[in-house]
């Protein structure tokens, strides 16, 4: 099995592709945000991953498994020593290959390589696999750091080196 992380470009067809599917996945189930306004899902498609997920000041990486789009991560610095992963996302057909391990880890060493201390993210806690796979890679759960209506649970993980 080869496995590939490479930057890639938020338009490219086979992003679109993957972003609709976490699209779906993640806040699909939700219909309405926390705060009881509708989700139109076709709209949050057709905008594309954050648009901040580009050089200098964030990044979107494509994993591919033998070739095959298999799961997609972001991570924006900007300006701050505290560094934020979005769209992270392994398709089902990769799940517990530990792809998604090897995406946050590479998201960390850019995040690392930017200057900054720690990275965080916010998550929805129905999406049961990826809250285990935070915590797993040694997220800890922390207080409310942006007012995302379709997040109930926010993490972060220091990238400092334990004494």
């Amino acid at each position: 099995m080869t496995f590939s992380l490479d930057p890639i470009d938020r338009d490219d067809p086979r992003v679109r592709e993957l972003y609709a599917e976490f699209v779906r996945e993640a806040d699909g189930p939700l219909v309405y945000d926390r705060e009881g306004s509708g989700i139109d899902l076709d709209e949050e498609i057709a905008a594309g991953p954050p648009t901040d997920l580009v050089p200098p000041n964030g990044i979107l990486l494509l994993a591919r498994v033998d070739g095959e789009p298999a799961g997609l991560g972001g991570v924006r610095h900007l300006d701050t020593e505290v560094a934020e992963v979005k769209s992270m996302y392994v398709a089902p057909a990769f799940r517990g290959s530990g792809l998604g391990r090897r995406i946050l880890a590479r998201l960390d060493e850019i995040a690392l390589e930017h200057g900054c201390r720690a990275v965080r993210l916010d998550t929805s806690d129905y999406l049961t696999p990826a809250v285990g796979l935070y915590r797993g890679a040694g997220y800890r759960e922390v207080p409310a750091y942006n007012e995302n209506p379709k997040a109930d649970l926010w993490f972060e993980r220091s990238l400092q080196p334990e004494d």
